[in-house]
């Protein structure tokens, strides 16, 4: 499947700071880094189990928040883009 992750982390104290690199890290295991608080692609369901469990141990559920879009056919999708158009794949060999 495809998906795009999209995530808000309260940097307002010390403890967001903190979680804020420790998400990214996460995300960047299993997608790609496409925008500042935005990944995304494909993965498998295992995998997408366990990028949850892994931001839901990470974030604070009542400060930060975590969308993801699950796009299970990509005929259904079209991506647009306004300006740079950036491939994350394309610094694959």
């Amino acid at each position: 499947m495809f998906v795009i992750a999209v995530y808000d982390i309260s940097t307002l104290e010390k403890a967001g700071k903190r979680r804020l690199p420790k998400v990214m890290k996460a995300m960047r295991k299993y997608l790609h880094h496409s925008q500042k608080s935005v990944f995304e692609g494909e993965i498998t369901e295992a995998g997408f189990f366990s990028l949850q469990k892994e931001i839901e141990f990470i974030i604070d559920s009542k400060e930060d928040y975590v969308v993801f879009f699950k796009i299970t056919g990509l005929n259904n999708m079209e991506r647009v883009n306004i300006g740079i158009d950036f491939d994350p794949t394309s610094n694959i060999l």
